[in-house]
């Protein structure tokens, strides 16, 4: 067996085994991983929640703070013309109409407007869906979950940031806080 051989099929094993060794990593990362992501853009680690839902895909961009400290992202599917959309946000509160996605009854076409919630305890995940049936916004509510360690760098890519405050050399350490602007003679 030649060396270029050898090392060919050393590399597809190791690349085999790290595809094995993937599916067991999906179990919901840490509290304290997930604070690593979400608590500099403001969302209460306790409130990520993310879901599957087949033929979806996760709009990164729209990942984001939800409320006071909640989450949403947005979940697109497109098919031809049709554009299927089921945001998905999160708080600590249900609304007094949300009904169990358990609980949305069967329709033969996709309704234009769905929305259902899911409760984890200290979270509420809400599912809104345009254009998809009901029996789409109950699969991904069956499948919401704490995001596993390894999709968290994709689920907050694209969340901006926010920087810290420009410190202004202008403003007096006391009063209401408005630059100095001392105004000359005549004005």
């Amino acid at each position: 067996m030649t060396t270029a051989r050898s090392a060919a099929i050393v590399l597809v094993v190791l690349a085999l085994a790290g595809c094995a060794g993937s599916l067991g990593t999906r179990d919901g990362a840490s509290p304290t991983e997930i604070a690593r992501w979400s608590a500099p853009v403001g969302i209460a680690p306790e409130l990520v929640y993310v879901t599957e839902i087949e033929g979806f895909t996760l709009n990164t961009q729209s990942v984001g703070v939800m409320g006071d400290d909640g989450m949403s992202a947005i979940y697109v599917r497109q098919d031809g013309e049709a554009l299927s959309i089921v945001a998905l946000t999160t708080s600590r509160e249900a609304g007094p109409d949300d009904v169990p996605c358990a609980d949305l009854p069967d329709a033969p076409e996709p309704a234009p407007a769905l929305r259902c919630v899911v409760d984890r305890g200290d979270a509420f995940i809400a599912l809104d869906g345009e254009g998809v049936a009901p029996a789409t916004l109950r699969a991904a509510a069956e499948a919401v979950r704490v995001p596993p360690q390894n999709d968290l760098d994709q689920l907050f890519s694209d969340v901006p940031v926010p920087e810290e405050p420009v410190e202004r050399g202008d403003l007096p350490p006391e009063g209401d806080g408005a630059p100095i602007n001392d105004v000359g003679v005549g004005g």
